[in-house]
């Protein structure tokens, strides 16, 4: 040992979480939150404490009940677009966590394919359908077809082919989905999404002709059952046709609740960590999923989850860079500068993970192409 280095503490293994891995830390996560859970809605349905449906409702109208953040100007530049913060929807968005090793009660989870895209909440407020960021800030907007007398908030993706496609659902059909579980969650946005017929309430085409937005339910999986784990990850591309673009798998625990924030009860892992991460029987998961995965993944997914948490990390220490303010070609140009030098490690990486800083882990070019969506 040289003279600069220290010595190891000899109460290391007196230490708590000493000689303990994250998948074992993960899963006495999981078990708690639970029991947490089931205390939790009993003490709140007992103290009458208001639900999101409840906060809904005592909002007179979105546009007075939210801020517009105007441009200091008197005259805010005709392509710029309005940006709306609300409060209510802050930090509302359930986050996962990094699955670190096979949950032992590998039936009792449920898993979504999510494509590429940006992470939301649609929120429907009478004739007017706003789309806000973890942060509460806007993203689109549009009006939809018909008033609705009732409040809908969905779990969103909005995909660059403008469509918003449902991950889950806090507020559907006058009921307070947050403290139910994730089993009935699924089962209640399936039901309802086809009954009112969710998918027709935006118009595809504007009044200029031009794209509209589009809903769209994302398939959901029990890995309970064999059949549905073989239908889940045998095909390839995971979309039919490729469009959109697979991104990574989202496993929900059946029991949980929607959480505000991250949660264990929530993982994620990508595509090609499947057969690592899971073990999984030769020949389920289909050979090009495997395949298709950056070249610094060798299958050591724990060095791997290191790595990309340490370079998402040093992104978000670093000072924003102003932004070229001429127009730019989203489709077909690039930006000449590159603020984050350690992003080829993941060239091969179309997105993080959905926990992630939307802004600060998405190209430039697309970032900006999101801001080109317009009141409607």
């Amino acid at each position: 040992m040289s003279d600069t280095e220290e010595p190891a503490s000899k109460f290391i293994d007196q230490y708590k979480n000493y000689g303990r891995t994250d998948a074992t830390l993960q899963e006495e996560r999981r078990h708690r939150l639970l029991e947490k859970q089931k205390r939790c809605r009993e003490i709140e349905l007992d103290a009458g404490r208001p639900g999101l449906l409840e906060e809904l409702a005592t909002e007179e109208h979105p546009d007075e009940s939210m801020e517009c953040q105007q441009s200091q100007t008197t005259k805010r530049p005709k392509n710029r677009v309005r940006i709306i913060t609300s409060k209510l929807f802050t930090n509302k968005v359930q986050l996962s966590e990094w699955m670190h090793e096979r949950p032992d009660d590998l039936a009792n989870w449920l898993v979504r394919p999510c494509p590429v895209g940006q992470r939301c909440l649609l929120v429907f407020r009478q004739r007017l359908a706003i789309a806000f960021n973890k942060r509460g800030r806007s993203i689109a907007a549009v009006r939809t077809k018909q008033k609705l007398h009732d409040a809908i908030v969905l779990d969103c993706i909005l995909g660059k082919d403008r469509t918003f496609y449902i991950l889950d659902a806090l507020v559907l059909a006058q009921v307070d989905l947050v403290n139910c579980d994730c089993l009935f969650r699924f089962a209640w946005i399936e039901s309802k999404f086809h009954e009112n017929s969710l998918n027709s309430l935006l118009d595809t085409k504007t009044a200029k002709g031009s794209d509209g937005f589009r809903l769209s339910l994302l398939p959901v999986y029990d890995l309970a059952q064999h059949e549905s784990m073989v239908n889940c990850w045998s095909h390839y591309p995971a979309f039919p046709d490729g469009t959109p673009k697979l991104d990574g798998y989202l496993f929900y625990h059946k029991e949980s609740h929607y959480v505000y924030g991250k949660t264990p009860l929530v993982v994620w892992l990508f595509a090609f960590m499947l057969n690592d991460v899971l073990k999984l029987p030769p020949g389920m998961v289909n050979e090009q999923h495997l395949s298709d995965k950056p070249a610094r993944y060798t299958g050591n997914y724990t060095e791997y989850i290191e790595e990309f948490d340490r370079v998402q990390a040093k992104r978000r220490r670093k000072p924003r860079t102003k932004r070229p303010t001429q127009k730019m070609d989203t489709a077909t140009e690039e930006t000449t500068f590159d603020p984050h030098p350690e992003a080829s490690l993941w060239e091969a990486m179309e997105a993080a993970p959905l926990d992630s800083d939307d802004e600060d882990l998405r190209a430039a070019q697309e970032e900006d192409a999101m801001r080109q969506l317009e009141m409607e």
